[in-house]
């Protein structure tokens, strides 16, 4: 495999994005082949790999929930997921690759600051090419909260004819309402909003009860019954995030409140009572849009009783469906947001986040020497 350097006149690039998420499942890596550039850009999936986090996923877990650790245990992390992600490209078997966009791990996120923990430079000294991180941080230079991230990628990648809603179930939700192709002014039309959390609260369910880090398919999920006395508290709760409209982030996780549910009424009610409130969240969030199909992605997609309950609160409102490649799709986002990034367009969008204008690219570079000599990264 060989680093590439792309020039302003080639029009068909190899973005690989790398995801870590706020659940701590393990590393995706997806590639992706781009031909022309901006908003006008098509993408064709190339590979996607996941890998597991081993060790490492407790060791950021201590991190990321504020537990006891030190200077020199954060700045082996930052390295060592690195060469993780580093491992999660090598897996894909390119024979080349322009761009590698590395999203790394979302520590802390509030409106007070973002912290994504990597070090992108194992990435760039072992592939050869132009690595992108820290995607936030320019926005939030500008004012904006960071979040939602995807809805720029979402337009490139999942656009259709019809107007539709990309549903990401991972350790938040996250919503992204796409107008349809033919629409004259997309970036005005493009909304984004995350809705509660999800993954977060079920996970810690299955940790409490099963002592597993995820309730594999739902099978905990889809014994239970949901209880209505619980109900109906945590739905308002999570509504009420949703009413801040604001990015959510730590703080926002509910772990103490999911083990305290679980102790109570037992994991697979307190699973399938869950479910319940958390399609319901959805289906509050969807309903003053006129959104004809709704597609699923990240983990939560495979959660079948999650699943059948967002089915069920959305009521007809909507088609329900996977959105193809689903499992990938935020990785895949990575590579297309990496992808403007390198073409000068702001990744986010005022109308989503609040950011202003600013005249600085996004994202933190790590370049090959041989691309000096290029104006763009």
């Amino acid at each position: 495999m060989h680093g590439g350097c792309v020039t302003p006149d080639q029009s068909t690039r190899i973005a690989v994005g790398v995801m870590t998420g706020t659940s701590l499942d393990g590393v995706d890596a997806c590639a992706i082949r781009l031909e022309g550039r901006g908003l006008e850009m098509r993408a064709e999936h190339l590979g996607f790999v996941s890998t597991p986090l081993g060790p490492l996923a407790e060791e950021l877990r201590v991190l990321c929930t504020g537990g006891r650790t030190t200077a020199r245990s954060i700045a082996g992390l930052r390295t060592a997921l690195g060469i993780r992600c580093a491992e999660a490209v090598q897996r894909l078997g390119l024979d080349r690759i322009d761009l590698v966009a590395v999203h790394g791990q979302t520590v802390h996120h509030d409106a007070d600051g973002s912290w994504q923990l990597l070090d992108p430079t194992p990435v760039a000294h072992r592939h050869r090419c132009a690595v992108v991180g820290d995607l936030r941080s320019v926005d939030r230079a500008a004012g904006g909260e960071g979040a939602p991230i995807t809805p720029m990628a979402d337009w490139i990648l999942h656009r259709a004819d019809q107007p539709r809603a990309i549903v990401n179930l991972g350790g938040f939700i996250n919503c992204t309402l796409l107008p349809g192709a033919d629409a004259a002014d997309p970036c005005g039309s493009i909304e984004g909003f995350d809705v509660c959390p999800c993954n977060h609260l079920l996970d810690a369910i299955a940790r409490s009860t099963l002592d597993l880090p995820f309730d594999k398919d739902g099978a905990m999920a889809a014994t239970g019954s949901v209880c209505i006395e619980q109900l109906a508290p945590l739905s308002t709760h999570l509504s009420d995030l949703r009413k801040e409209q604001r990015s959510l982030g730590s703080g926002d996780e509910e772990l103490a409140r999911m083990r305290t549910l679980a102790r109570a009424i037992g994991g697979p009610d307190a699973a399938a009572t869950t479910c319940a409130a958390i399609a319901s969240s959805v289906a509050r969030a969807l309903k003053p849009h006129p959104v004809q199909e709704v597609l699923l992605a990240g983990g939560g997609a495979l959660n079948r009783a999650l699943v059948a309950a967002i089915d069920d609160a959305l009521n007809g409102q909507a088609v329900v469906g996977r959105l193809p490649h689903g499992a990938e799709r935020e990785a895949a986002a990575m590579a297309v947001l990496g992808a403007l990034a390198w073409d000068g367009v702001p990744i986010t969008l005022a109308g989503v986040t609040g950011r202003a204008d600013t005249h600085v690219r996004d994202g933190t570079w790590v370049l090959p020497k041989d691309s000096m000599d290029v104006q763009t990264p």
